[in-house]
């Protein structure tokens, strides 16, 4: 048979870069091997990917931390157009191995070369099983060149922490003015007011996560909350913070998760008007002073937590005696998870609320992981303002 036409190689350059653009680069890298044509191309990708790294042991580290300085360094020498994507998603085995490599210098770099997309994402794998403290202590400190890229858009990062100086004194260089897409997992910033000074320098912020944030120093009054504007927020997501969230700065969310380890009696709601969706944990009825503040509200989702397990005992469900709007005339779906964790008959009484004041209701779904013949059975005898709503119990 004769030889297969190389295709690929007579592609154009820019056809091929997109092409290595999907692959990790330590394999497009590998492509430089294939012929002459193919030596420099992979410098000229627009995405640098470095996801899916693990390192046992501190040979692997030493190897890594060599691969990664030379693929830097060779679009350096190589490269003349921008990075859209940066990725690095790296796991340990010990928590001593944590180590940012170059990263302040590189993400200098990366601001010149006008990044986008930039993900940082530091792991281990016993993480939960260390002492807080211990963690709090031994993450690394976030590179403050990452406030030069002023052309990102999402910036995704995970276990860092915004120690060793202050935003107020980052200067008028600091912000994010065309970001839209920011998580946060497991971070850790000196002052509540560093918190609430970095979504300040967000102005046009769409989606936000903050999953276990916490500040390091005590809680102080913070004067930046009442001047927060995130009016273009539109998808929020809160996981177990240490402070309270600046519940006015996010009235216009569409989604909102609320999932928090204290109780969230003491906060501030706006009315969210444009709110369709919500994911809370409930303590008994204080969802449903919630649910007061969202008056359009379709999708409700109810989480326990540990929390809520603490307060077994020391108060009882209380029908309220009148019910919110969204509950009346928009609710179409309701899901209720970690049923019966803490108190069944308090779950059900909960659940009855629901289907005897939810009118529009289409789809009820329980989860339990016990007592489910009886949550079906005492359920679905329940009378129902919606004649349309299906209860269904895994």
């Amino acid at each position: 048979m004769a030889p297969s036409e190389d295709r690929i190689s007579k592609l154009d350059d820019k056809i091929i870069h997109h092409i290595l653009s999907y692959v990790p680069t330590k394999d497009a890298v590998t492509t430089s091997v294939l012929s002459k044509r193919w030596t420099n191309l992979w410098c000229f990708v627009p995405f640098l990917d470095f996801s899916d790294i693990k390192l046992a042991d501190h040979e692997s580290f030493l190897w890594f931390n060599q691969f990664f300085c030379t693929v830097m360094l060779f679009r350096e020498t190589y490269a003349s157009n921008s990075i859209d994507s940066f990725s690095l998603d790296i796991q340990y085995a010990h928590l001593n191995y944590f180590s940012i490599l170059r990263l302040n210098n590189w993400l200098y770099l990366l601001g010149k070369r006008n990044v986008k997309y930039l993900n940082l994402h530091l792991n281990f794998l016993n993480a939960l099983l260390v002492d807080v403290q211990h963690r709090k202590t031994l993450t690394p400190k976030l590179p403050s060149t990452i406030f030069t890229c002023k052309t990102l858009v999402v910036l995704n990062i995970s276990w860092f922490a915004f120690k060793g100086f202050s935003f107020s004194s980052v200067g008028f260089g600091f912000g994010f003015p065309s970001l839209k897409t920011l998580h946060f997992n497991h971070i850790y910033f000196n002052h509540l007011s560093d918190f609430l000074l970095l979504l300040a320098g967000c102005p046009v912020l769409e989606d936000f996560k903050a999953c276990h944030v916490f500040t390091l120093e005590e809680e102080e009054e913070a004067t930046q909350e009442s001047t927060l504007n995130l009016s273009n927020l539109i998808r929020t997501d809160i996981i177990d913070t240490n402070f309270d969230i600046p519940m006015k700065a996010l009235f216009n969310s569409v989604f909102l998760r609320i999932q928090l380890c204290q109780r969230y009696t003491s906060y501030d709601f706006p009315t969210f008007n444009n709110l369709t969706h919500l994911v809370i944990n409930y303590y008994l009825d204080m969802f449903i002073k919630v649910l007061y503040h969202c008056p359009n509200l379709q999708k409700l989702e109810l989480y326990q937590t540990q929390t809520d397990c603490d307060q077994k005992g020391q108060q009882s469900w209380v029908n309220p005696t009148s019910a919110p709007q969204c509950l009346s005339l928009h609710l179409t779906t309701c899901t209720i998870r970690d049923f019966a964790f803490v108190d069944l008959q308090n779950d059900i009484m909960l659940a009855r609320y629901i289907l005897n004041n939810a009118r529009v209701l289409q789809t009820m779904m329980i989860w339990s992981d016990k007592e489910q013949p009886q949550i079906e059975r005492e359920l679905s005898s329940c009378p129902r303002a919606s004649t349309t709503c299906q209860l269904s119990v895994y």
